[in-house]
């Protein structure tokens, strides 16, 4: 057995497949690739109604920008900060019946759900609570659907905090190293073409249909999700290490940001998802979708059918662009659709004045961050050490979401200062996804000198 298999504890012989204590034969295989597909598909059309209405939604209720930053993505980052270190500590070393990451899916999946419907019912939860309770009088109708929209929107965002980043963990441990690339390829596919479906047939009536949406959204995914968490079977696990008697959630809080930024190689791979977020990330979700709707003047079903061609052609490309991380590399598929990000999106700023060139853009953009998405992803599930997953992978994480509570805010503050010329949005991109080409090239070099593609081996956390 190699350095690598040895490393990432999974074993292939034809038709043959084992990771950790779990041996899968080809029929076995086929049934949890169909389980997690079936899982991602419904996780991706529900938070698609969170992540494509939410800035519309505040739009129609009068939000300024930097409201609609903050809430959209600066409150998923504090949380993460604040909760995911350890969180992700807890899942790695917890030994329950179900495993180590199925316990905490049951528990936050309806959770999640719950909050997501309180999200939509925001508006008349509010005029409920203005007309019965006096004591809320002091504020208008709107100042207090709002307030609770950022407390529904807390709560959602540490629930589904921890959905996502399990989920991950889970695939991680469940799934042979030597699929994992074809796996992680159709894992995209099928989440591409959630989000297509609920562009194409959803969105467009989301302002009209609010209540039902949500409530017909977020049943459906609470069975389905729970569905895959019943049929999805964890293997046994080694003991955790011992903790001293001095451990607790300072001391775990501590010890875990020493960890993760104790490795230049880690450390250069969470600031190119730092610097990815700000540029990408933040502008995407926001104001990317305020530039369609206001400057660009575009109807809903126009931008819903737009962003669905894109979803389209992304779960297309998929496929080959999973053959050609398999080819040349995950890493230099990562570092090209950076450099390609930063060509569209400058082009994007003189090019881009209608709904045929939004099209255009749409399309071509999406290219790049299938690119992105796929290659990081599985660079992550190659370079970080099996034992302690969770807690590296969650860094991806946390220290994006710090990069989202700075980006998000900031860039909220730059489009109030240029008056909502959501077209400057296009230059935040190219000079933030440039900043990230440099330590992506750190990492990539890092990874050789661990051993490369053929004998690389995670490095692991020294403790005195």
């Amino acid at each position: 057995m190699n350095a690598t298999t040895e490393a990432n504890g999974a074993v292939a012989t034809p038709n043959r497949y084992a990771v950790g204590t779990l041996k899968y034969d080809k029929r076995a295989i086929v049934i949890l690739f169909g389980w997690l597909l079936w899982g991602d598909f419904a996780f991706n059309f529900f938070e698609s109604v969170f992540g494509r209405f939410m800035p519309l939604y505040l739009k129609e209720l009068n939000a300024s920008n930097v409201f609609i930053g903050i809430t959209t993505g600066s409150v998923a980052g504090l949380v993460n900060i604040l909760f995911l270190p350890n969180i992700s500590q807890w899942s790695d070393r917890l030994r329950a019946r179900l495993g180590r990451r199925i316990p905490f899916l049951l528990i936050v999946t309806p959770l999640t759900t719950l909050s997501l419907l309180a999200i939509g019912f925001a508006p008349e939860i509010g005029a409920l609570t203005h007309r019965y309770l006096p004591s809320f009088s002091w504020l208008t109708q709107t100042g207090l659907v709002l307030s609770l929209l950022c407390l529904f929107t807390i709560a959602f965002h540490f629930f589904n905090m921890i959905l996502v980043n399990v989920f991950n963990w889970l695939v991680r441990d469940v799934v042979p190293q030597v699929l994992m690339a074809r796996f992680l390829t159709w894992f995209r596919v099928v989440g591409t073409v959630a989000a297509m479906l609920f562009l194409w047939y959803v969105f467009p009536t989301m302002l009209f249909h609010r209540k039902l949406t949500f409530l017909l959204v977020g049943f459906f995914y609470l069975a389905a999700f729970l569905l895959m968490c019943w049929k999805v079977k964890e293997g046994d696990y080694p003991a955790p290490e011992s903790r001293g008697s001095a451990d607790n959630f300072l001391r775990r809080f501590v010890t875990y940001f020493r960890d993760c930024l104790g490795i230049p190689l880690y450390r250069n791979f969470f600031l190119v998802h730092v610097l990815f977020v700000i540029g990408n990330v933040c502008a995407n979700y926001s104001f990317l979708t305020l530039y369609a709707r206001h400057t660009l003047r575009l109807e809903m079903e126009a931008m819903g059918q737009i962003y669905a061609y894109a979803a389209l052609l992304s779960a297309v490309v998929y496929i080959p662009i999973g053959w050609l991380c398999g080819k040349i590399g995950e890493m230099k598929v990562t570092l090209a659709s950076l450099v390609t990000l930063v060509i569209v999106a400058i082009l994007a700023y003189y090019l881009v004045t209608d709904q045929t060139s939004w099209l255009v853009y749409s399309l071509v953009s999406s290219l790049p961050a299938v690119g992105w998405t796929l290659g990081s992803l599985t660079v992550s599930m190659r370079l970080f050490p099996e034992k302690s997953f969770g807690q590296f992978a969650s860094g991806i994480n946390v220290f994006s979401c710090g990069g989202m509570i700075a980006g998000n805010y900031i860039c909220g503050e730059y489009m109030d200062f240029v008056d909502s010329n959501y077209r400057l949005i296009f230059w935040w991109v190219a000079g933030f996804c440039t900043l990230a080409i440099v330590p992506m090239v750190a990492v990539y070099r890092g990874w050789r000198q661990h051993g490369g593609p053929d004998h690389y081996v995670a490095p692991s956390p020294i403790r005195k």
